[in-house]
């Protein structure tokens, strides 16, 4: 297996959406309870990455067994393809290295980093496998979203602050981590808007299947819209420093690469974009929480 098959097999141009919730949580901690704790943040962060490639390049083992058009979507190389076997070792290796970390940083410390690890775990081998796997359904967008954007970012705000959970830290956490749920959805909607051709051919019901073409871009403008509000409704609720607002500095290219990703849904021209938008939101939000802290 060379290193473009490695890359593209466990598609390594999306793993921003475990990257994001990582960063912001991280700069969440400072802001809001001065603690950051680097061990615990390096091994989360082998963890999260880990298992998202790993749930890759398991749903590509999974697919490639499913297909009925449209083979495969791995790189060649030397006119050579992955094998099945080569593919479910890789996803075997990612998901023991994610396992590990998991449990080290589990170990150093409590039983809520466990439950966090082993409800990703459990998820991410239901989004792929199984009779029914999630991105075959019309909840894979609102599953990859609430389990990246939310549970990373609760896991990377506990390990380093170790504070006592309660219902409603766990919701304002879960406000303030919105947005990056909202666009981390996108990105899979988009995937999903750009599919939906091979998706209806493959018998893959996903959330464009029921709402139509037209309402699923509708819903991609809308969740770029919402994620951005929320970001002034948090602020006003004290939960962000004002500095926060500074976000919406990038929302005129957020908003051009929407109605770009809209106007042309193309899998290999425009789906970056999605991408490219939560790149814009994870560094604009953790570098204006950076500079609330400091002010």
């Amino acid at each position: 297996m060379t290193v473009r098959q490695f890359l593209d097999l466990v598609e390594i141009k999306v793993v921003i959406p475990s990257l994001a919730p990582l960063l912001v949580g991280l700069a969440y901690s400072q802001w809001r309870y001065h603690l950051v704790n680097w061990g615990n943040t390096i091994l989360l962060i082998i963890a999260a990455v880990s298992v998202h490639l790993a749930v890759n390049t398991f749903n590509r083992y999974e697919d490639n067994k499913r297909q009925v058009s449209s083979q495969y979507l791995r790189e060649t190389s030397a006119k050579k393809d992955l094998t099945d076997h080569s593919v479910l070792i890789v996803a075997v290796v990612l998901g023991l290295l994610a396992a590990l970390a998991g449990i080290l940083v589990a170990w150093r410390t409590s039983y809520v980093t466990w439950i966090i690890g082993i409800l990703s775990f459990l998820i991410g081998y239901l989004y792929s496998a199984g009779p029914k796997p999630i991105t075959n359904t019309p909840f894979g967008e609102f599953i990859s979203g609430i389990t990246m954007g939310y549970f990373i970012f609760v896991a990377q705000v506990y390990v380093n602050t170790m504070i006592s959970l309660s219902p409603m830290i766990l919701l304002q956490w879960f406000f303030v981590s919105l947005p990056l749920v909202l666009l981390i959805a996108n990105i899979m909607l988009a995937n999903n808007i750009a599919d939906h051709e091979e998706d209806e051919e493959n018998q893959r019901h996903t959330i464009v299947h029921y709402l139509g073409l037209a309402n699923a871009k509708k819903l991609y403008c809308a969740w770029v819209i919402l994620a951005y509000t929320e970001i002034v409704v948090v602020v006003i609720c004290g939960w962000l420093p004002l500095t926060a607002l500074a976000t919406w500095a990038l929302i005129p290219l957020v908003w051009r690469n929407t109605q770009r990703f809209i106007d042309q849904p193309i899998k290999s021209k425009t789906f970056v974009l999605a991408i490219q938008n939560l790149v814009i939101l994870m560094v604009t939000m953790a570098i204006s929480i950076i500079i609330g802290f400091w002010l």
